[in-house]
């Protein structure tokens, strides 16, 4: 399957870093073609944590970030993604969410956006409100496709 999107936001922890601080397989390498494309990470981490594990990880930083200290509510309220949507100048349903947590889905959908449940070897009951599934990260495939448009695979 192969969608398309204006933008594209990523959970950070589980999704893009694992639990010991390293880069989740696949995740340097998308992140590092997205170059200057509308993307963001979405965390509910405070703002030096977020910067800690990113630099740990050995990330490119997005062109938004949005963590904690961001909002006065945090997942599963929609002001994080709504926030990224307002900050990369798009409507939140051109928007894809990648997520790894029943929160951050719920996050996502309340601000309208599609989502992408990383299930980690859980079942897809973990979260049955996801739009799509994964097992893994690295089973998406992120490009850039004609006008700028995120087209992802899996």
């Amino acid at each position: 399957m192969e969608l398309s999107y204006a933008a594209i936001c990523f959970d950070l922890f589980g999704t893009l870093v694992s639990d010991e601080g390293d880069a989740i397989p696949g995740a340097r390498e998308t992140l590092a073609s997205l170059g200057a494309s509308r993307w963001a990470i979405v965390t509910s981490a405070p703002r030096a944590a977020a910067m800690g594990l990113l630099a740990r990880a050995r990330l490119v930083l997005p062109p938004v970030l949005v963590t904690a200290d961001d909002v006065a509510r945090g997942k599963p309220a929609p002001d994080p993604y709504a926030l990224a949507a307002k900050r990369l100048a798009i409507e939140p349903a051109r928007a894809l969410v990648i997520e790894d947590s029943w929160s951050g889905v719920e996050s996502a959908h309340a601000a309208g956006m599609e989502t992408v449940f990383i299930l980690r070897g859980r079942p897809a009951s973990s979260c049955a409100r996801a739009d799509y599934y994964v097992d893994r990260f690295d089973q998406l495939g992120v490009a850039t496709g004609a006008g700028g448009a995120l087209l992802v695979a899996f």
